[in-house]
């Protein structure tokens, strides 16, 4: 046995101790005394229940669905980057992130749609910021969700490419989603049972892949093989994005959230028990304020731990499907904040996984570093090196499912936001087919470049930009409401100035690349063809470019309409 500080187990229980104060006094707090909540106030799922956008849920499954919908793998990759400063930093922001602003957002989004009749974000913005406002917004959003679709399908296709048999599982996850769609919406079978059923095939998918591991690692070569999967990737999330939900999106992310949470769980407990089974922190606290190809610690960090601490795509789910589908507003408070904190423990829980490794995979970038450490703090508990092949097959697949799941969402998204905002002599942007076709192909190209890192920062830039607009939407409203506002308005202007700051950081280093002045930031097979590399660098600094002022353009709208309303200036318009 060994020093418990010389373990993760002592900081697990510190950032469990710290969710259960938000959850059990701030948010409760928030929940009682600024929207005061009441389980007589009719939410719009009751008040234009149609059975297909507004339908009561159960907070229970509702849970699920939020969790599931907001968990990518930004809080389990963003720990990945945010460790080369060192994992004491990374600590404090997925713990202080999400206490004082990760479940303020998500919580208060669904709030915002429940009290303003079921109006989604861009309506919101509407109501605030005008028909300009909305505009922009669903401008901004076109651009971001180009870069979360990049990063995530080259990611994925990284994945199954250096994790041989993991496609094989995914495949079989998938003919279990299949399997328990038609199960309880065709045959209307008892959910316990499809459940039960749900779940030991998803045990078994595992274990084939565990099995049969192919295709091997770079069959088509270094170059394709990465690019032929996220090909095949394509297929399937087109299919899921003009699909009805119950064919595939809602059946997946339902089988999806048992290893989702059950890997979670699973994590914790190894890095509790780490200091009987001898396993100890062998990254250092603090690094230094500066990595290099990664960038200094201020704003990076902030924006690296992309949705573990906060993250502005749950403001597009909470407004956009979860509001519409609350039962009561009592129910807000374990759905959205409940399912936040959750991720952040996912976030503690990637963190303890990579605090484990030895310093050396970090340093090489080794992106299957989380699988490496997750398997370490299982296999200890759960049979050793025995269990050790299935762990790391179920641990590559724990990765997939919460990329694609939440990936087919940015798809479908996609092409919602091209038909609302390609109009006229622009409306074929709009069609389904081919705005989920664009949505797709664009992505593709961006992830031939191979330099995740650079993408992923611009989409934690963008990501929580979105936040701190989404938490000033909210703190405008509060404000009209006659309550206090600061507990959106404080998180809305840090997050403004250190979004602003990652993407103008991002625009510098892909411009020093578009300028000539260093080379372009690409890996094969794009490095083999220098002019092609040069021309997707320029792309990302026009995208960084147009991020930025789009963004900040919308910040002004919607900070100039709040202190208006703490002046009086505006007719109160937001439902008390």
């Amino acid at each position: 046995m060994v020093g418990i500080l010389e373990t993760p187990s002592l900081w697990i229980i510190g950032a469990l101790v710290a969710y259960g104060i938000a959850y059990s006094v701030y948010a409760k707090w928030v929940d009682e005394k600024i929207w005061e909540v009441s389980e007589s106030r009719t939410t719009p799922a009751h008040m234009y229940m149609d059975g297909v956008e507004y339908f009561p849920v159960s907070r229970y499954v509702l849970y699920g669905f939020q969790f599931k919908s907001i968990a990518a793998l930004g809080p389990i990759l963003g720990p990945f980057i945010a460790v080369a400063y060192g994992w004491v930093p990374a600590l404090i922001w997925i713990i202080l992130g999400n206490f004082f602003i990760g479940w303020v957002q998500d919580y208060s989004a669904i709030m915002l749609t429940v009290r303003n009749e079921g109006r989604s974000l861009g309506p919101l913005v509407y109501s605030v910021a005008g028909e300009r406002g909305r505009k922009i917004l669903l401008s901004y959003l076109l651009f971001y969700l180009l870069i979360i679709s990049a990063v995530f399908i080259y990611l994925v296709s990284l994945f199954w490419n250096i994790f041989p048999g993991s496609f094989i599982a995914t495949l079989g996850i998938m003919v279990t989603a299949f399997i328990t769609g038609e199960l309880l919406y065709k045959y209307k079978m008892d959910i316990f049972v499809v459940t039960g059923l749900a779940i030991v095939l998803t045990l078994i998918s595992v274990g084939i892949g565990t099995v049969v591991a192919w295709p091997p690692k770079d069959f088509l070569g270094k170059d394709w093989t990465v690019t032929f999967w996220s090909l095949v990737l394509a297929v399937i999330l087109f299919y899921g994005a003009i699909a009805p939900l119950p064919k595939f999106i809602t059946p997946m992310n339902f089988v999806s959230v048992f290893p989702a949470i059950g890997g979670v769980l699973l994590i914790i407990l190894g890095a509790l028990l780490t200091p009987i089974f001898g396993i100890t922190v062998n990254q250092p606290t603090f690094k230094g304020w500066y990595v290099e190809n990664v960038g200094p610690i201020f704003p990076i960090l902030f924006v690296s731990i992309a949705c573990g601490a906060i993250s502005g795509w749950h403001s597009l789910v909470g407004t956009s499907t979860t509001g519409k589908q609350l039962d009561v507003e009592t129910d807000a408070r374990p759905v959205g904040a409940g399912a936040m904190l959750t991720e952040g423990l996912l976030a503690t829980a990637a963190l303890a996984s990579y605090m484990v490794v030895s310093a050396d995979v970090i340093k090489a970038g080794k992106i299957g570093a989380f699988v490496t450490g997750a398997t370490l703090l299982t296999k200890s508990y759960l049979g050793g090196d025995v269990a050790a092949a299935y762990l790391k097959t179920f641990f590559s697949i724990f990765l997939v499912i919460y990329a694609i799941t939440v990936q087919t969402l940015v798809t479908r998204y996609w092409r919602v936001f091209s038909a609302e905002l390609f109009t006229g002599n622009w409306s074929w942007l709009g069609n389904k087919y081919v705005a989920t076709a664009v949505g797709l192909i664009i992505p593709i190209v961006f992830a031939l470049s191979g330099s995740w890192i650079n993408l992923w920062i611009y989409f934690g830039g963008s990501n929580q930009l979105l936040a701190s607009l989404a938490l000033t939407l909210v703190a405008v409203y509060v404000v009209r409401m006659k309550k206090p506002s600061w507990y959106a308005a404080v998180p809305a202007m840090f997050m403004t100035i250190v979004t602003l700051s990652a993407l103008l950081w991002e625009i510098y280093t892909f411009g020093l690349s578009t300028f000539g002045i260093k080379k372009p930031l690409a890996k094969p097979p794009l490095s083999n063809y220098p002019a092609a590399a040069w021309a997707l660098n320029a792309v990302f600094f026009l995208i960084g470019i147009a991020l930025f002022v789009l963004g900040l353009y919308m910040s002004y709208l919607l900070w100039t309409a709040f202190f208006k309303s703490r002046k009086g200036e505006v007719e109160v318009t937001a439902r008390a």
